[in-house]
């Protein structure tokens, strides 16, 4: 993770390594969204075939470490019953 600073213009420079990753060209459209105080979400404006496949798989990451969707939402029904 690298840090980045905003300038007094507002601007900030996307590190070449979060370019590289999402194949960011010049010219690209993004849209950057607030998800809260602290955090934002960068996305790059996908090909023809809408946002919904440009958000395809966003958090299977979570998921991943969580042990799999099924096993979190079992876990959390169970601890209703507690």
């Amino acid at each position: 993770m690298k840090k980045i600073k905003m300038s007094s213009k507002n601007q900030i420079v996307i590190p070449a390594m979060v370019r590289e990753r999402l194949k960011l060209r010049k010219g690209d459209l993004l849209t950057l969204y607030a998800v809260d105080d602290s955090h934002a979400l960068l996305l790059k404006h996908p090909a023809p075939g809408g946002y919904a496949e440009s958000l395809r798989g966003l958090g299977k990451d979570v998921w991943k470490k969580l042990g799999g969707a099924d096993k979190y939402i079992k876990g959390e029904r169970r601890s209703w019953d507690k």
